[in-house]
């Protein structure tokens, strides 16, 4: 059974030949013949110094080594699949050691000149790696192994490897799938049997999430529906107090106003970053989405606007028709820029939520503070450092470890500005966040429905442009 190590047969003769055989081979005596226990090598020796003779060690038949010579004899049978070769080599192990002739870990087994796992892998003519994947196939559960040694599966070494590591009750399933048909392949049974015990590693609150927000995607979609809610929003929205005409397109029989934010974006993004009872900020907060959102989720909101009509109208909605309480609902005619209110404050809000408006894209109002009168990119970007640098103070701290997190929300898009190229606020609102110490954690891409696209078609393929059909929403943190 065992291999030639040609140069340790080499080496042996050199020593036998210097001072001689310091240990006898062992044999068996069985039915009158020899059965080579120990000294495979030496014998190998011996012939090539061309001896004939060599002392040997003659032991008496037993059932130690009846038991030890039919394991070496089934070894060397091609036909033994993994499981099989596996529990032979454990069995000719525990039989070495009983025997006395195999080393225990943890004994001095070089001194003892006893054989070692590595001797016994050489022997074999295997690696020590390969000797031992062949050996570990042992620890398959026991109903495993029943299950799968007459299988064609069994002949897989590395499969059989691989199971053994599983847990019992994978095993078991996986060789019950095996066995019975239902799975052909042991890739398949691997994959049906790891869903079927695969472990919930969801907690509750990300599986609350989930319910409310669906699965986050980096592009995100946004339908107008229909609800409490958006008709909560176009009573401020669609009041002749608030509403700003943008353009009349069809020969003036289509006004299109002002760009209005849809509620079921502004619920996903307080959904998503904060829990009831939170107090959430938006610095800009126009016509109140946000504000009206936050309000009907059970978030305390605290808004700023540089318009009255704006706040008025907000507040008017909040109170009437959601459960918000007059002290949880904090509207500023202020700046929202400057953030004066709370100029001695830090770490106070749970989310910030806002939309800034775009850079000399549409005009709100004429109050000289309002970022929408401003013309040029340096002006603008000047402003919003000021801005990041107030948000950057007031917002709690998230911690990664914990998975704790308040982000600063802003939705931004982009103006085009004929031969000075297109200004990317996503882009500069980032730079500026690096600079001022806050993180870029997320961006999110959201596609755009506005009535607007059609009416602006014409002057996009006139001057090479695609119509927009998104908005960006960068999610800033501090640690």
């Amino acid at each position: 059974m065992r291999r030639t190590d040609e140069d340790r047969i080499r080496d042996l003769a050199e020593s036998i030949k210097g001072i001689g055989l310091l240990h006898p081979v062992s044999v068996a005596e069985k039915d009158g013949d020899f059965i080579l226990l120990a000294g495979f090598h030496r014998i190998g020796a011996y012939k090539l110094l061309g001896l004939q003779q060599i002392p040997a060690t003659i032991r008496k038949s037993d059932e130690l080594v009846d038991q030890l010579i039919a394991c070496e004899e089934n070894l060397v049978r091609s036909e033994l699949n993994a499981i099989q070769t596996a529990e032979h080599i454990v069995r000719r192990e525990k039989l070495l050691i009983a025997l006395g002739r195999k080393a225990v870990v943890g004994n001095n087994q070089y001194s003892e000149s006893k054989i070692t796992s590595d001797d016994l892998a050489r022997q074999m003519g295997y690696t020590r790696r390969t000797y031992q994947y062949k050996r570990s196939v042992a620890n398959l559960n026991e109903e495993a192994k029943d299950l799968l040694c007459e299988t064609k599966f069994a002949d897989n070494l590395m499969d059989m490897v691989k199971l053994q590591k599983e847990p019992d009750q994978i095993q078991v399933e996986i060789a019950k799938l095996l066995a019975s048909g239902e799975s052909r392949t042991f890739r398949r049974a691997w994959v049906v049997a790891h869903m079927k015990y695969k472990q919930d590693k969801w907690t509750d609150e990300v599986k609350s999430k989930i319910e409310e927000i669906g699965i986050p995607k980096s592009i995100m979609r946004w339908d107008r529906i229909d609800n409490n809610l958006s008709r909560m929003c176009s009573l401020v929205n669609k009041s002749e107090k608030t509403k700003v005409q943008k353009v009349i397109a069809q020969f003036g029989t289509n006004e299109i106003n002002n760009y209005q934010m849809n509620p079921e974006m502004s619920k996903w993004f307080i959904n998503f970053y904060s829990n009831e009872g939170d107090l959430i900020l938006d610095n800009f907060c126009g016509r109140g989405t946000n504000v009206i959102a936050g309000a009907s989720l059970g978030r305390r909101v605290v808004a700023f606007d540089l318009a009255q009509e704006n706040l008025t109208l907000i507040e008017s909605t909040c109170l009437e028709h959601t459960q918000i309480k007059p002290d949880d609902l904090v509207l500023h005619h202020s700046c929202g820029v400057v953030l004066e209110e709370y100029g001695s404050q830090e770490s106070i809000f749970d989310l910030c939520l806002t939309d800034p408006p775009y850079l000399g894209a549409e005009q709100y109002g004429d109050d000289p503070r309002d970022l929408c009168l401003l013309k040029d990119v340096d002006s603008y970007n000047k402003k919003m450092e000021r801005c990041l640098t107030n948000l950057k103070r007031l917002i709690k701290p998230s911690d990664f470890k914990k998975k704790i997190f308040h982000p600063i929300v802003m939705k931004l898009g982009s103006v085009r500005r004929g031969e000075t190229g297109l200004v990317d606020m996503a882009t500069e609102i980032e730079i500026i966040a690096r600079k001022v110490g806050l993180i870029l954690h997320e961006k999110i891409h959201n596609e755009l429905h506005s009535a607007y696209q059609s009416y602006n078609l014409h002057r996009c393929i006139e001057n090479g442009y695609t119509v927009k059909s998104h908005e960006t929403s960068v999610v800033l943190v501090k640690y």
